[in-house]
């Protein structure tokens, strides 16, 4: 069940932090990156993963230029580090333009997302969507509710990434290569020369959903149940460090 356990891994609450709602903290922003006692990314934000990868990407919050941001590292690991939106979900109208900063400083060695020997990503940012089953096809929607089954009741039918590859060029689309529930965007590239720059991104998700899942948009722009973001290097092996702040959800 590989295909499905992907998906689950964005709603699977890791060992050491509690599965619970998080609610913003201001109505047109993401709770804010704040540290623990001992630098961990403190709640309500969280670290899952999946239990049967035994090395786990590390995430702290640091300070660069005086701001908070959440420095993700990964040494064959997997990880994400997520924020529930709800419930209830969160509706796009309200605050359709996803903004965030991020760094990339180092990608992982031979990473290639349509391999599944190196489905591997230095960063992505990901936004969970309650898209209704109905929608789908009937091979999808059994998938789905057989993993809500297996895994988590809350998986996601819809999860948008945003990613910083090694070699794909930017304004790449992609389906994830373990399940086309999850589509990808190529925003930033190490072969543009994306590497060791801060960039400010700011999207608009009820085109980019539209845009990555076609005839599932009609109806509407289902709610969104969770952000997260990620580094990871367990497919390959290899290493990863990437930097994320000022993450922010707006009004037009």
């Amino acid at each position: 069940m590989a295909v499905l356990a992907v998906s689950a891994a964005l709603l699977q609450a890791s060992d050491d932090a509690p599965a619970q709602a998080a609610p913003l903290v201001a109505p047109f922003a993401v709770a804010p990156f704040a540290a623990a006692a001992d630098g961990a990314v403190a709640p309500p934000w969280r670290v899952v993963t999946l239990p049967k990868i035994p090395r786990h990407t590390q995430y702290r919050v640091v300070t660069v230029d005086g701001r908070p941001a959440v420095r993700a590292e990964a040494q064959a690991s997997y990880g994400n580090l997520l924020l529930a939106l709800g419930p209830p979900a969160l509706a796009v109208e309200a605050t359709p333009i996803l903004r965030w900063r991020w760094r990339v400083d180092r990608l992982p060695e031979r990473s290639d997302l349509t391999s599944r020997t190196g489905d591997d990503v230095a960063a992505k940012v990901c936004v969970l969507f309650d898209l209704p089953l109905a929608r789908l096809g009937v091979a999808d929607r059994l998938r789905i509710e057989l993993g809500r089954r297996l895994f988590d009741a809350a998986l996601p039918a819809a999860t948008l990434c945003y990613v910083w590859d090694r070699t794909l060029a930017r304004g790449t689309w992609l389906p994830n290569i373990y399940t086309d529930r999850v589509r990808m965007l190529v925003l930033r590239s190490a072969a543009a020369g994306d590497q060791g720059t801060w960039f400010e991104e700011r999207r608009d998700l009820r085109a980019d959903f539209r845009r990555a899942f076609g005839p599932e948009a009609e109806g509407g722009v289902p709610p969104m149940t969770a952000l997260a973001v990620a580094s990871d290097a367990d497919n390959t092996g290899g290493a990863a460090l990437a930097l994320f702040a000022d993450i922010s959800l707006e009004r037009e």
